[in-house]
């Protein structure tokens, strides 16, 4: 699932609302430690971009 999650987020990276839609979407399919990994990849490939979304989309997530 974790890998189907990067593909989507890589094809709708061109738009804020659509990658943020997805994100929480995924989010919600992911285990916490899946979790941890895609805000680690997100960081890696969307980094400066998407930097605020994923904060804020994932952070609350990983506190459980």
């Amino acid at each position: 699932m974790l890998e189907q999650t990067k593909i989507v987020l890589a094809n709708v990276s061109f738009d804020l609302g659509l990658f943020r839609k997805e994100l929480i979407k995924a989010i919600k399919w992911l285990k916490p430690s899946e979790i941890a990994s895609l805000k680690q990849w997100c960081k890696e490939n969307f980094s400066g971009k998407y930097d605020e979304i994923v904060s804020e989309v994932i952070q609350p997530q990983l506190s459980f």
